[in-house]
């Protein structure tokens, strides 16, 4: 059974279908919502705290706007203007746009790094001896620490950020290239050989797709800790991108606006993992 083992008449499923994760939604939003009532009921201050879903939909929404710069028609609140829908959208399609564009940049610096560096650590015994360690050491690090390593090293700059999801990436990626290597049959590599493969094109055109089923849990963690670390990269000086919304919302305490930006962050987090999961699938049809 693909994704799922019955026990007892129960069906346990391993992989999110799209009726759960509307079901874990509907839940969500309906446990945030008794909960806000029993707030707002207990406390003055209650709905500041835990908005109703009301007012995360109205001032949540069009607090948004104050985030806009200004443009396509559409003035800037700074500049005197109302708070309005257009501004919020706005702001929220190019922030996170911008996000958007460094996890995509640092995902894929991180996975040509880690595939790259795997395939190179496996294939040459002195470069194995000196990464393996290094890779395992650098695994054991608090990465979020390192934020503002990098912002210190290379400025408040979107190369700061990218840099950042790559280190971030890339020592989840190399693991797990190094371990599917060592998880290959030994007839993938012999058979190769006695068809006059050697070198690099037997680690490009052998190796390499035979290691990708097993890289797929990988990648798609990998897309995960991507957008944390750029969350975590955008706290620190940068002026746009949803990690910055984020930010301002908690300087102010505006946990209404918050909820929108977070909203919005877990579902481009989600798209993407899902959207790596069907290419890798797809890369992988024929295991």
């Amino acid at each position: 059974m693909s994704g799922a083992s019955a026990r007892g008449g129960i069906t346990l499923r391993t992989t999110a279908t799209p009726l759960s994760i509307v079901v874990g939604m509907v839940v969500i939003v309906a446990g945030w919502q008794v909960i806000a009532m029993i707030v707002a009921a207990s406390s003055a201050q209650g709905d500041r705290v835990m908005p109703s879903l009301v007012t995360v939909a109205t001032s949540g929404v069009l607090g948004l706007s104050d985030y806009w710069v200004g443009g396509f028609g559409v003035p800037a609140t700074q500049t005197g203007a109302d708070q309005s829908v257009a501004g919020a959208v706005l702001a929220l399609i190019v922030n996170a746009g911008a996000t958007l564009l460094r996890v995509v940049l640092g995902l894929a610096g991180a996975v040509i790094a880690g595939v790259g560096l795997g395939l190179l650590s496996s294939a040459v015994r002195p470069v194995r001896l000196s990464v393996g360690g290094v890779a395992e050491m650098m695994r054991m690090l608090p990465a979020l620490a390192m934020a503002p390593l990098f912002a210190l090293w290379f400025g408040a700059t979107d190369l700061a950020v990218v840099l950042f999801v790559i280190f971030g990436v890339a020592f989840i990626v190399l693991v797990g290239t190094i371990n599917a290597i060592g998880n290959l049959p030994p007839h993938v590599m012999e058979y190769a050989r006695t068809m006059g493969l050697k070198g690099s094109p037997l680690w490009v055109r052998v190796v390499l797709p035979a290691i990708l089923p097993e890289m797929r849990g990988s990648i798609v963690f990998g897309g995960l800790v991507a957008w944390t670390s750029v969350l975590a990269g955008e706290i620190y000086g940068l002026q746009s991108g949803l990690g910055w919304m984020l930010n301002e919302t908690l300087r102010f305490s505006l946990v209404d606006r918050m909820v929108v930006v977070a909203a919005v962050f877990s579902l481009l987090a989600l798209a993407t993992m899902k959207l790596l999961g069907a290419a890798m699938n797809r890369l992988t049809r024929w295991a």
